[in-house]
């Protein structure tokens, strides 16, 4: 997989400026794809809630400010850029349906009130769980749309202090623009089909299904 410095070179290639062996090294191209690559790759993540982003964790109770407005607050995860939902943690399931239009998870059915302020969480769910698209720190998990995006842009914002280009630069960052919402929309596609609305009984018997969902 691609390493920061790999990325960093396809940038300059797009630029037509020289090659770098490292992003510590002391040439112009080293200075300034290290100087915007890094914050480049955390912005990534507020460009989209990327499913290959998300993750979820238990969340950290703290001191509640707010008592009479939420039952609880917690600390936000460190590598939280966005969250998402609450889940409340429950026992293990023993049943559940495996088919039909209900929500997959049931939790989903009624979404878990929260509010994301002043660095807490605040919600009425004890001992909750938080769904939310992480930070990223390492580009070498890019999908390839995201990649190219990545590099596009950096080599739009780089083409100024390097080459000193500024319609090099504006066309640079049309097309990063056009990568990016490609990057989205195949993300998007790649997510779970919608959930169906209302399907009647007497569709679910025609189908086949009976009751023991």
């Amino acid at each position: 997989m691609a390493t920061l410095s790999d990325i960093c070179n396809m940038a300059l290639a797009e630029i037509a400026a020289g090659p770098i062996a490292d992003l510590t090294e002391s040439s112009i191209e080293a200075r300034e794809a290290s100087r915007f690559a890094l914050p480049l790759l955390a912005e990534i993540a507020l460009w989209s809630d990327w499913s290959w982003a998300v993750a979820r964790g238990s969340l950290t109770e703290t001191t509640n400010d707010r008592a009479a407005e939420w039952l609880h607050a917690y600390l936000v995860p460190t590598t939280c850029v966005r969250p998402l939902a609450i889940r409340e943690q429950q026992d293990a399931a023993t049943i559940l349906p495996i088919a039909g239009p209900w929500p997959f998870p049931m939790q989903d059915a009624v979404p878990l009130a929260f509010l994301h302020e002043g660095g807490l969480i605040y919600t009425n769910v004890a001992a909750a769980n938080l769904v939310f698209v992480a930070a990223l720190s390492d580009p070498a998990g890019l999908p390839p749309l995201v990649q190219r995006a990545f590099v596009l842009e950096l080599a739009a914002r780089i083409a100024i202090p390097i080459r000193k280009d500024v319609s090099l630069a504006r066309e640079l960052a049309r097309a990063a623009e056009f990568a990016r919402a490609r990057a989205i929309a195949e993300d998007s596609n790649q997510r779970a089909a919608p959930q169906a609305g209302f399907v009647s009984q007497a569709a679910f018997a025609r189908a086949g299904i009976g009751g023991g969902l």
